[in-house]
């Protein structure tokens, strides 16, 4: 049977400075009265466990049943240990007393998670009765609704409601006078925080300054290095064009004097023709001698035809390892660039040349035929050397203009920024009224400013390491001459082909095509690696120059070259060779049977 509690027990039994709650929330209920429709009702359950005034030693679950709504609507069931025994006799519980109270918070659980549902599986029902009252837990299944346990409760009187009601005014004094504590803290700590917070500001305030104070310094440092930089570039721009003018103009001298020399050897040879016409009646006696040396000549021009074939085939595989030369070069061209110490190794690799050109003047007198073609090249070549400054200085001005758009989005974004550092400003004075908001703002704050911090230090290590990058970069430059002289010295040795060509001269003119077209590259825009460092810190990053402005630099060595070459076409010797040597050899020969075979 239901377990009913008497009122004096009721009162004297259950200690309530012993009460620890266990479980209180509202629970959808269906209420059931006699006079009354059933309805669902949510009502506060609230569990409490403790121990009798009597014996301490004696465990009570108590469980009271109100309505937020009704104030005198009030339910209260209060079970012992040893009743409990009963209880469970009765109703064949299997938990013991100490886990009853979990399964019957698991039971409520379940009825208000099965109350969004139309027909919940778990339902809590209340009968409500003039002497007493009882609550059952059922589970409804497709078949029938299961009842999981039934308890008797005892509707308050005006005494027990007094009780529960002055229990529960004490409870809320103690909230709030712990709430009070908590406000009073509450304003200490936002006092506290709001002085850290106006110390974040000032120590904000003071790195700003000095963050762009750093920044104005880096952009005045930069500015002087692109500024040094360019005019590097126009310093080897005006040699390298100094040096072809004087070499053009030295090379019409030798082409006037060649054709003086081409005149007079025509006389003779007229003087010469018409002794031989005297002689003709005399030859014919030598016309059988004359047909059988024919047939030899012809056969040696169709050897000649198949040679010049192979050569052509030769020339087409060279065309194929064009690009991949070219990539060698470029990436030789920008590592060659920005060295001081490349020009006074070129210097003697031209006086070097210079020397040779004494020797092979013999086999370019074997080129006057082409002067007039060759001056038209000249000509060709530098309107294209004009085309290419003039798209260098286009690339420049596009450059410029895109460095002062970055300036106007950094000037527009440190407009946003101060805008932003209002509204946070206004932000912090709404969060005097709330502790918790100011804690925040303090904590953006700070990491704000170990962020400009960081960015700092970052600038540094940036500055500093375009510095290491710069001088490995002259470790290497310096070494890279060492070895392109030691392996020009070694070619040196190395016997020539059966046109008597030297390797030697043909990588003294391809060690100053390389002079001149990394001349080119720097003054069209190339960076060089400590170049691209200054310029990805100032963020001025230049665009290439198109291909036909390298060649068009790089073409009047490659036209100086062409002249040292004899008249029939050859095949370098360049086995033995260094890997950069032969790449300038390739290209030089590629360039040759372009525009001579």
């Amino acid at each position: 049977m239901p377990l009913i509690l008497e009122d004096e027990r009721t009162a004297n039994g259950f200690d309530p400075a012993s009460a620890n709650t266990l479980y209180w929330k509202d629970v959808p209920v269906l209420v059931r009265q006699q006079d009354r429709e059933d309805q669902i009702e949510h009502l506060t359950f609230r569990i409490l466990s403790g121990v009798t005034k009597q014996n301490h030693s004696l465990r009570v679950l108590r469980i009271h049943v109100s309505s937020e709504e009704d104030s005198y609507f009030l339910h209260t069931l209060e079970v012992t240990e040893d009743e409990f025994q009963s209880l469970k006799a009765e109703q064949g519980i299997l938990v013991d007393f100490a886990s009853f109270p979990g399964k019957i918070i698991s039971l409520l659980e379940r009825c208000i998670a099965s109350q969004a549902a139309d027909m919940p599986r778990f339902q809590a029902v209340l009968a409500v009765r003039a002497a007493d009252s009882g609550l059952k837990i059922v589970e409804t299944n497709d078949f029938k609704q299961l009842p999981h346990i039934t308890l008797a409760f005892r509707p308050g009187n005006d005494f027990t409601v007094k009780q529960f009601l002055a229990f529960r005014l004490s409870e809320v004094k103690r909230d709030c006078q712990q709430l009070q504590n908590q406000l009073a803290n509450s304003k200490d700590e936002s006092v506290e925080r709001w002085q850290q917070l106006s110390d974040c500001q000032q120590q904000l305030s003071s790195l700003q300054e000095r963050h762009s104070r750093q920044t104005l310094e880096l952009e005045a440092q930069l500015r002087e290095q692109a500024a040094v930089a360019q005019q590097d570039k126009l310093d080897q721009v005006a040699a390298v064009r100094t040096q072809l003018e004087r070499e053009l103009e030295d090379a019409a001298k030798r082409h006037s004097q060649q054709q003086e020399l081409l005149s007079s050897r025509i006389a003779e040879l007229d003087a010469e023709g018409r002794k031989l016409r005297d002689q003709k009646y005399q030859l014919d006696t030598q016309v059988s001698e004359l047909s059988h040396k024919l047939g030899s000549a012809q056969g040696s021009a169709r050897s000649l035809e198949q040679e010049v074939a192979q050569l052509r085939s030769q020339a087409k595989a060279l065309a194929g390892d064009k690009h991949e030369l070219e990539l060698q070069l470029a990436n030789t061209r920008a590592q060659l660039a920005a060295s001081q110490e490349k020009s006074s190794s070129q210097g003697q690799l031209l006086a070097q040349q210079q020397a040779r050109l004494g020797d092979l003047e013999g086999s370019v007198r074997q080129w006057e035929e082409r002067c007039a073609d060759l001056r038209d090249l000249v000509a060709g070549h530098e309107g294209r050397c004009k085309e290419a400054a003039a798209e260098v200085m286009k690339g420049n001005e596009t450059d410029l203009r895109l460095l002062k758009e970055k300036c106007k989005r950094k000037q527009a974004i440190l407009v946003r920024q101060e805008e932003e550092l209002g509204a946070r400003d206004a932000a912090l004075a709404a969060a005097q009224r709330d502790a918790a908001a100011l804690g925040h703002t303090r904590d953006s704050l700070a990491a704000e400013a170990g962020s400009l911090q960081a960015g700092n230090a970052e600038l540094r290590a940036k500055l500093e390491e375009s510095r290491q990058q710069l001088q490995s970069n002259e470790q290497m430059i310096r070494w890279l001459n060492q070895q392109v002289t030691d392996a020009q010295l070694q070619v040196s040795a190395v016997p020539g082909s059966r046109y008597k060509f030297k390797p030697s001269s043909l990588a003294g003119t391809a060690a100053a095509a390389g002079f001149s077209a990394a001349a080119g590259a720097s003054a069209a825009g190339l960076s060089t690696p400590g170049s691209r460092q200054q310029q990805h810190q100032g963020g001025l990053r230049l665009s290439r120059v198109p291909q036909q402005a390298h060649q068009a630099l790089a073409w009047p060595a490659c036209l100086q070259v062409r002249q040292l070459l004899p008249q029939q076409p050859c095949l370098l010797a360049v086995q033995s060779a260094s890997r950069t040597q032969r790449a300038s050899y390739h290209l030089l020969s590629s360039c040759w049977l372009h525009h001579a075979c």
